[in-house]
């Protein structure tokens, strides 16, 4: 299991949380996506198959444009 975080400054309500979740648990192999509003970041555990650009796209897809990995 990879565990991913991203920092996604746009995200600020209930309906980011569940826009953002829906794309992401969308992708095969996601586990489990957690968004938290107060450090604006998205948590993503996940097989080896997918890949931070898919989750990225998936993100963006959500309607959240300004997403950067982070370390």
């Amino acid at each position: 299991m990879i565990t991913e975080r991203f920092q996604v400054p746009e995200v600020s309500c209930q309906h980011c949380i569940n826009a953002i979740t829906k794309e992401v648990t969308a992708i095969p192999g996601v586990q489990q996506v957690q968004v938290a509003l107060d450090s604006k970041t998205v948590t993503v555990a996940h097989v080896e198959q997918v890949s931070t650009a898919q989750i990225v796209a998936a993100i963006n897809e959500a309607g959240y444009d300004e997403v950067a990995p982070l370390t």
